[in-house]
């Protein structure tokens, strides 16, 4: 069974949560909304998500160069060439500025723009890419 932390502590995944009984998972972070303490630390409604998925979608990504890693929220370190990681948070800035454009122009068609099949493309290739390395 896989061992998660939130960082700080082991957590655990609630007895609830359709995931509780998975041992393999295929990628090795997982989001949750609810953390709870009672006889351990438990994460409720979690979900799987891949490296892409947390550089895109999660905390503020910090670039350290020199170590080639990128840390997502100041405490997930991630490898990755600089270069990649640069290009992470330049799309994360794009799609930060689509969405701000699309809450002031409700009807703004998002799908069409870069952006948005840049993103599709990135989660499908990579997602791609692991299922075949299995």
């Amino acid at each position: 069974r896989p061992r998660w932390t939130d960082g700080r502590v082991e957590v655990a995944i609630h007895p609830a949560s359709i995931i509780h009984e998975a041992v393999r998972f295929r990628h090795r972070f997982l989001v949750f909304h609810e953390k709870m303490s009672a006889s351990r630390i438990f994460l409720r409604e979690t979900s799987v998500v891949s490296p892409y998925a947390l550089l895109l979608f999660g905390g503020a990504i910090t670039v350290r160069h020199e170590h080639h890693q990128v840390m997502v929220d100041g405490w997930i370190p991630l490898k990755a060439a600089a270069q990649t990681a640069v290009l992470f948070k330049e799309l994360r800035r794009a799609l930060d500025a689509l969405l701000v454009n699309k809450i002031s122009n409700p009807t703004l068609d998002m799908v069409g723009e870069g952006v948005v099949p840049t993103i599709v493309k990135l989660l499908l290739d990579e997602d791609q890419t692991i299922v075949q390395a299995s």
